[in-house]
């Protein structure tokens, strides 16, 4: 910069010749040039800049032509940043500026940049400020640097948090936008099934169709931003028309479009082809060296690391949702199978143990039937699950042979004709001659067909059930349709599931171990044909099965001859059996399904069994969907007690509606309402709350014991049970509540005897305490003056006892009339009385300022005059513990309670510690002393005694000192 100095023609400037410039610029000069640090000086009025070696790399472009110019007009880009110090130190201030962005254009193109720098002015001889002394030290690659390192340590570190790669790639997408000043607009696209899916974008501003949705990897082109040959040789990709890809859109931080991208890929560790592609825009106001080249690569290699963390733990998830899903499928496999082998178990080994019991000991008749039907059963329950196991080894072995497939289908289906007229349902079977005969394995297709019609009957309750066959060519479709309950459309995509059941599904019977379906759904695999269903709920299912024609799909070892006349065979007995139980039984002279009384059969009476004449009277109502365990039950009861059936839970509610029952012996797993909904209605009804209920279950156990007992049933009876057993517990219970029964009578009577020696006593007292008062009063108003302070004292004392006196008689009298009196019911306005009590409650005292609230429209139906006694000591109660309260408030409304409607009177006074709660409605209990609250502890006791005269409940909760809610139910308006 010396020589330059030198050789420069300065004549040409607003300096002149170097010969004439003053000594105050000559010495300022040499003091730069000697240094090694970026100097630059402003002189004279013409603001001339002048440089030394260290800022001459400052100046980039525009040296030489920076050397002599005009300094604000070399770096009038900068000025928005540097114009105010600038000026300040032409005033002879020092201006000192520090790590400060701007944008200078000294390459061609407005640059970012970043510098420390001072301005200071210097004094010529006259001592006037005659220029600028500027040291800079540029900041740019550091400041750059740090802004790039945080970005990457973000982008592990959020991304860090995904749970997902398309949630990983998202939050990368985050990072980048916050690092537009280096990436101006990124894209993170996902490679899947031969195709580059767009994930996550950030910067794209006003062209988001820039980037497209899909790409197609198999384009010859590339495709946009390079991805297709990125995602085919795994290496970054330039992209120079930058401009045309992303349109007029403007996208990034600065009103520069970028002109360069780079497409770079997302590894995988272990894969040889990307996971992804990441296009990142280069800045416009950046220069692309080699620093911003590597920071492009590691940010990928972020992206990189953050989408494999992601996978993996994806991948680890996906893994521990499989093992839940076999988990659960093992665990529902069991409990099915579980219950599936108990019933029939019960049904073979209770009739044998009987016959075992008995003198003959020989099983005949109706115990015979049930053996053999349930023996039956466990056998194709036993080889179902046996195919299904062989079919998922893969080592079932078919032999496929030529039949008259339209006259076995047709067949089949017609082996169901005589239970579907029983249960009343129309069975339509339309199979017409086919051209030729279809390959199929015999065996396998019967239990395709038969597992469909018999599943189809299942569920069809009324109606008609169509089985059609017809030739497509190349296919033979066989359809199943019912009119039945039909399935919701939640459970159609797991309907082929194995071990997967529509939970609530309303047929025949509630039976099965949910592999039928799925069973048929790989027999029809193993045919190569297909099979699918649809279905409305409430009108209806359709399975279609379909199977290629001709011999192409079998393979020659696994031909067999050809079987001639071949009709329903062995195999459509268990199924027809099994379906025979869900109308009625299968020829065992079962009665009507619901409300018959059993004949009286020979079965032993267990020696430890004594019936009391009440109970040998009893009637039990047996609920059963399964009719061989109906007509067992009935068998071993019958000879003790009157027995009733029903097949469900709904059937069985009806019955105990409309006729006297003193036992529920009940299975658990049934359609529509099973035995612990049945149970729940039963413990809901006042009127038939008190029966004595008994669950059956297939499922043992000590928790399923527990589960049962906790839901409130009286016992629990594990299949197999014994018949000595049930009849012990039977007997037991009804012993138990007939024993109940009596001490509730018992305790009727006394409860009756003792309200009505209250009320005599209270009446009684009434005029003794009705003399002292009025006695006591009359000394306290003529004798006062004889007596001294000490006399009044107790004559006062005397008066407030007589007074608490009678406010207990008068709630004993009030409680005897509430319970003596009868209850008439009509709809009361509960709004209307509430309004009334409470403008009674202010007029006694008037001082007592109380928000009370009461909701609109309240109506119950209910005694009017003993409703209005519950309301005036609920209120007066709130109103009672507010009393000490600033801001007291009182609302009374309704709500919902476990789906009934209930009334409510809430406080925020006193409260209570619901420790006491159980004891609050009882006859004189206290929660508050006298001295903080008066009372008789009978009020709550009387409201009680009116709830449960309506057949309703009452109860409360509390905090202390935070006030306290009572809800009650008196009846529906």
């Amino acid at each position: 910069m010396a020589k330059l100095i030198k050789t420069k023609d300065w004549s040409a400037t607003p300096l002149g010749p170097i010969s004439g410039w003053p000594q105050s610029l000559r010495t300022v000069v040499s003091l730069a040039q000697g240094s090694n640090s970026p100097i630059s000086l402003v002189w004279g009025p013409g603001h001339v800049q002048i440089y030394n070696d260290g800022y001459w790399p400052i100046c980039g472009a525009k040296h030489p032509v920076a050397m002599g110019q005009d300094f604000r007009e070399c770096w009038a880009s900068a000025f928005p940043v540097i114009g105010e110090a600038y000026e300040i130190a032409w005033t002879g201030r020092s201006a000192y500026l520090e790590t400060m962005r701007m944008f200078l254009d000294r390459y061609g193109f407005l640059e970012e940049t970043w510098f420390t720098f001072s301005f200071s002015p210097i004094t010529d001889e006259t001592g006037q400020v005659a220029g600028l002394f500027h040291p800079v030290t540029e900041m740019t690659s550091q400041m750059l640097s740090e802004r790039r390192t945080l970005t990457l340590r973000n982008l592990t570190a959020r991304a860090g948090r995904a749970r997902s790669s398309d949630e990983a790639l998202a939050f990368c997408a985050e990072v980048l936008a916050e690092s537009a000043f280096d990436i101006p607009f990124a894209a993170c696209y996902r490679i899947e099934a031969g195709a580059a899916r767009f994930a996550a974008g950030a910067g794209l501003g006003e062209a988001p169709s820039a980037c497209p949705a899909s790409v197609d990897l198999a384009g010859g082109d590339g495709g946009p931003w390079a991805i297709a040959d990125v995602a085919r040789t795994g290496t970054p990709r330039q992209i120079d028309d930058v401009a045309a890809l992303l349109g007029v859109g403007r996208v990034g931080p600065y009103p520069e479009t970028p002109s360069t991208a780079f497409a770079l890929p997302i590894h995988q560790p272990g894969s040889t082809q990307p996971a992804g592609v990441l296009v990142a825009g280069v800045s416009a106001r950046l220069r692309l060296d080699e620093q911003y080249r590597s920071f492009l690569d590691l940010a990928a290699a972020a992206v990189s690391t953050a989408y494999t963390n992601a996978r993996a733990y994806e991948q680890e998830r996906e893994r521990a949702e499989l093992l839940a899903q076999l988990d659960r499928a093992k665990t529902s496999f069991f409990s099915n199978v579980s219950h599936e082998l108990r019933t029939p178990l019960t049904l073979i080994l209770g009739p044998v143990e009987d016959a075992i019991g008995r003198p003959e000991r020989r099983l005949q008749g109706p115990d015979l039937e049930a053996v053999h039907h349930n023996a039956v059963r466990l056998l194709r329950l036993v080889n179902s699950l046996l195919d299904f196991a062989r079919i998922e080894a893969g080592r079932y072995q078919m032999a496929f042979t030529p039949v008259d497939l339209a006259t076995m289908t047709a067949d089949l289906a017609s082996s169901f004709r005589s239970l579907f007229d029983r249960a009343g349902v129309a069975l339509k079977v339309e199979c017409p001659p086919l051209p030729e005969p279809i390959y199929v394995e015999p065996g396998q297709w019967e239990k395709i067909v038969l597992n469909l019609v018999s599943n189809a009957f299942k569920f069809t309750l009324t109606g008609e059930v169509s089985v059609t066959q017809r030739w497509l060519g190349d296919r033979v479709e066989l359809a199943v349709q019912d009119t039945g309950e039909g399935i919701p459309a939640a459970e159609l995509p797991r309907i082929f599931e194995r071990f997967h059941r529509v939970e609530g599904a309303k047929g025949r019977s509630f039976e099965g171990t949910g592999i039928g379906l799925s069973l048929v759904h790989e027999l029809v695999k193993l045919h190569g044909g297909t099979i699918d269903v649809s279905s409305v709920e409430g009108s209806g299912t359709t399975f279609r099965v379909s199977i290629p024609s001709g011999r192409a799909h079998v393979p020659a070892e696994r031909m067999a001859p050809e079987l001639a006349g071949k009709g329903p065979g062995a195999g459509t007995s268990p199924f027809v059996l099994e379906a025979a139980q869900w109308v009625g039984g299968a020829g065992t002279g079962a009665g009507a399904e619901e409300g018959w009384v059993a004949e009286d059969l020979p079965t032993a009476v267990p020696a430890a069994v004594r019936l009391s004449p009440g109970v040998a009277m009893a009637r039990v109502l047996v609920v059963d969907d399964n009719t061989d365990m109906r007509e067992y039950l009935t068998r071993l009861l019958s000879p003790h007690w009157e027995v009733m059936t029903a097949p469900n839970g709904e059937s069985a509610l009806a019955t105990i509606r409309g006729e006297s029952v003193d036992l529920i012996l009940t299975d658990v797993m049934m359609p529509g309402l099973d035995g612990v909904g049945l149970l729940n209605a039963v413990r809901a009804d006042a009127r038939t709350q008190g029966i004595p209920v008994i669950l059956l279950s297939a499922r043992a156990g000590e928790e399923s014991v527990l589960q049962g007992l906790a839901s409130g049933a009286d016992d629990y009876l594990v299949k197999p049970f014994s018949a000595r057993e049930l009849i012990a517990r039977v007997a037991t219970h009804l012993e138990m509540a007939r024993l109940r029964r009596q001490w509730a009578a018992e305790l009727e009577q006394a409860n009756r005897e003792l309200e009505a020696f209250n009320y005599s006593v209270s009446h009684d007292l009434r005029s003794p305490l009705r003399a002292i008062d009025g006695f006591s009063r009359e000394l306290s108003t003529e004798y006062a003056e004889v007596l001294d302070e000490r006399g009044r004292h107790y004559l006062d004392r005397v008066r407030a006892a007589a007074q608490r006196m009678g406010l207990l008689i008068d709630a004993l009298l009030s409680l005897s009339r509430v319970s003596r009196a009868p209850v008439g019911r009509s709809v009361v306005d509960v709004t209307e009385m509430a309004t009334a009590i409470v403008t009674d409650l202010r007029q006694r005292a008037p001082t007592r300022d109380v928000d009370v609230r009461i909701a609109p429209g309240l109506t119950a139906r209910a005694d009017p005059q003993l409703l209005r006694v519950a309301l005036e000591n609920l209120l007066g109660n709130a109103w009672k513990f507010t009393s000490r309260r600033e801001g007291a408030r009182i609302e009374v409304g309704e709500t919902e309670k476990s789906h009934r409607r209930v009334f409510f009177v809430r406080d925020n006074g006193a409260g209570f510690d619901m420790a006491a709660a159980a004891r609050l409605f009882a006859p004189f209990q206290r929660l508050h002393a006298d001295k903080e609250y008066e009372g008789t502890g009978i009020g709550l006791a009387t409201v009680n005694r009116i709830v449960t005269r309506h057949g309703g409940r009452i109860w409360a909760e509390a905090t202390r000192d935070q006030g306290a809610t009572f809800y009650f139910e008196v009846g529906e308006p």
